[in-house]
Order: C-alpha cells, then structure tokens, then sequence
C-alpha cells in the first residue's frame, strides 16, 4: 500500500513539471499527401523543410505561490478558445468541409465523364478525343490533390482547436 502512494506522488510530480515544459509542434505534408508532425527539427527530412508550419504549444502553465498550477496571460480573450470566437471556428471548419464535399460530389460524374471519353478515344481514335480525356483526367487529378490538402487542413485545424479547447461541437 505504501508503494502506491509514493508512486501516485512522483507520478504527480512529474506531470506538474511536465506541464510547462511544452514544446511547438511541426507539421508538414510529404509528397504522398501524409500530414506528419513532431516536436523535433531534427526529425523533419530536409527536403520538407520549407513546407514545415510551427503549431505552437497550448498555453503555459506555472505554478503559484501556493503550488497550484495557474494559466499565464497569453494575451488572448479568456473566453475566446484560441483568440477566435465560435462563428470563427465554425467558419474555418465549415469552409473546408464545404469544399471538400463539393469535390468529392463531382468526383463521380467526372469520373464517369472520363469513362466515356476514353471508349470515344478507343473507338474513333481522334486527336480532339484524346485531348478532353487528358484534360479530363488532369481535372480529376487535380480534385483528388486538393481533397488530399483539404483533409491535411482539416486535420491541422482539429489539431489547433483541440490545443485552444474549442468545444467539439464549435468544430461541426
């Protein structure tokens, strides 16, 4: 029994120091559309380093004078999750939602789209035929990567609301 108090003691400590001792966190998108994060420069291969966005560390803890761990001032209003108020979070998170699913609707008839110009392609083997079906392809290629980026955001801004406490239901 005396074991588990001293272990719930230095257990607490720990995770008293540990508090302020919070480090930024780095993101970056690799060329396969993989958002990767860390909070070691180290880490980050060289040819991502100019894609790297620093998501700084939630706010500071210190403890007071009777060892109770207070917020320092970070300048933002104590009732604004991350400076932004809830029509701003839902905002962000609604406009990349928004285009996502706009994206991901026309993906299909695109899709379909493609299909049929590469029979037409097949069949009467014109150079205007091939033309629309790369043209078409290329349109489809893009979509595809910008839901890629899109879904990086997305995950980033979850990131972000969750470090500045913004409600889950702020982020629907």
């Amino acid at each position: 029994m005396m074991h588990i108090g001293k272990f719930i003691t230095v257990a607490v400590a720990v995770a008293g120091f540990s508090s302020g001792a919070m480090a930024d966190t780095y993101q970056w998108v690799d060329d396969k559309g993989v958002v990767h994060f860390t909070d070691d420069t180290d880490r980050i291969p060289a040819r991502y380093q100019k894609r790297v966005r620093e998501i700084p560390s939630p706010k500071a803890t210190s403890p007071s004078d009777d060892g109770v761990l207070q917020n320092q001032d970070t300048g933002l209003e104590p009732n604004l999750p991350g400076g932004l108020s809830e029509e701003e979070w839902r905002s962000r998170f609604a406009a990349i939602r928004t285009e996502m699913k706009d994206l991901r609707e026309g993906l299909p008839k695109k899709q379909d789209e493609l299909n049929q110009l590469r029979r037409m392609r097949i069949i009467h083997q014109r150079v205007q035929d091939r033309t629309s079906y790369s043209e078409r392809k290329a349109e489809i290629d893009r979509d595809e990567t910008r839901i890629k980026e899109l879904e990086a955001q997305l995950s980033a801004l979850e990131i972000e609301a969750s470090r500045a406490g913004v409600p889950m239901e702020w982020r629907q």
